[in-house]
């Protein structure tokens, strides 16, 4: 289950715990998403440097002192790590993490057999071959078992190189520089990898975050969310068990002390949930149940007039949100928050159309910083107007909708398109 601090108007905090069938949709990008085109492409990369390591073998072999083995000793070893990775690859889709730890241990062997073949031979130009292959090695690895891992080694790898460059920096002179050069060529490739795999990751997991809490707009004025669902969920067990006990006469009439303070606790809490469902509208839940928006945004909704909102709208105004927090500034002193306040407006409470104002004010980002396409989104709710601030900004929403017709139909999407223009 993952879980996500949920902001509240009081001081309680609670947390929302996801349903392990949505955890796996958003993580699993490795198999799909794009991911597993992803992987294919990084090992065609590995397979290309490995292939470019091997021919410099190939061209360095001469110049090996003899009767040693040369550079194939190592080469051999990598080939057999490697061989056994893919086949079990291939016989078992998750490799286990025994292996995972014994292949890993395996690179030692190609890496110290390079460095001892080619240990004084520097001033001849010979540098490292397998051990710098099997950096790259490791970049297929870091696409399917993470990457944190697969860097460690093969930084570990780079410096095992390096070390052996710099000490023969004496006798080798201007060839250490080639030396440090293959060094880096061990790191350098599993370096752009883990920014590439980082990065996939993270844009695939806000977007598979959107698309989990979009479904939260259909809704209507008043709805349960998951986190709802758990809880009611919750209360159902403990009342039916008390209830159980209670006719199965395992907890006598009257109820002893213990067992009215449960009851008394069990109605309680029912009585908060249905009154907090009242105005616990669709944008409370999406702010809930998203993992992003959750820690930065708040909603002060106390009428529950964001459920009044068309479907078209709450697209709108939830794309809105998403698109001033996901892209936040990096490096900032004032962390960004936002705030989303829904006011009904006095004067059209008895009118045969609603209106109400939709605020947000925007901590910690200036306005020129804001994607374009957050003003597209929101010019789809209604007319607004931008408050600059001294620490950010505020969006004033004028929303009108009709409150007679079902939130999300055909009719009121083409009632709000038909007001805002």
């Amino acid at each position: 289950m993952s879980t996500a601090r949920i902001p509240e108007s009081g001081s309680k905090q609670l947390r929302f715990r996801r349903p392990a069938r949505s955890v796996r949709a958003a993580g699993d990008v490795r198999e799909s998403h794009g991911g597993r085109r992803l992987a294919t492409g990084i090992t065609i990369a590995a397979a290309l440097i490995v292939l470019a390591h091997l021919v410099h073998a190939v061209a360095l072999a001469p110049y090996f002192l003899l009767p040693g083995p040369g550079p194939w000793a190592a080469w051999i070893a990598l080939a057999v790590v490697v061989g056994i990775g893919v086949v079990s690859r291939t016989v078992s889709r998750s490799l286990p993490d025994w292996l995972y730890v014994l292949l890993l241990i395996g690179l030692v062997a190609p890496v110290w057999l390079d460095v001892s073949a080619t240990a004084g031979l520097l001033q001849h130009g010979v540098t490292p071959t397998a051990a710098a292959a099997a950096g790259a090695v490791l970049m297929p690895v870091a696409a399917v078992r993470g990457t944190r891992v697969p860097l460690a080694v093969a930084a570990a790898i780079a410096a095992v190189i390096a070390i052996e460059a710099l000490v023969q920096v004496v006798s080798a002179g201007a060839y250490t520089v080639a030396g440090v050069a293959v060094a880096a060529s061990a790191v350098f490739p599993i370096l752009l990898v883990t920014f590439a795999i980082d990065g996939f990751r993270r844009l695939v997991g806000r977007e598979l975050d959107l698309s989990l809490v979009q479904s939260t707009v259909g809704t209507a004025r008043s709805a349960v969310g998951m986190r709802a669902s758990e809880e009611l969920a919750q209360l159902d067990f403990d009342a039916e068990t008390l209830l159980d006990d209670v006719g199965s006469g395992r907890i006598a009439i009257p109820l002893p002390p213990e067992a009215a303070e449960r009851a008394g606790s069990l109605a309680a809490r029912l009585r908060v949930r249905l009154i907090e469902g009242r105005t616990d509208t669709w944008l409370r839940h999406a702010v809930t149940e998203s993992a992003y928006l959750s820690e930065r945004v708040t909603v002060d909704d106390p009428t529950g007039c964001a459920g009044l909102l068309s479907q078209g709208q709450r697209d709108s105004l939830l794309l809105a949100l998403w698109l001033l927090v996901a892209d936040g500034p990096k490096k900032s002193t004032q962390p960004l928050s936002v705030v989303v306040r829904c006011r009904e407006n006095a004067g059209d409470r008895e009118s045969e159309s609603a209106g109400f104002t939709v605020s947000i004010e925007v901590v910690g980002v200036v306005r020129r910083r804001v994607d374009p396409s957050t003003w597209d989104a929101i010019g789809s709710v209604g007319v607004h107007e931008v408050v600059p601030g001294a620490e950010g900004f505020r969006i004033d929403i004028a929303c009108r909708v009709d409150p007679n017709l079902p939130a999300g139909s055909q009719s009121a999407r083409a009632a709000a398109r038909s007001r805002g223009s």
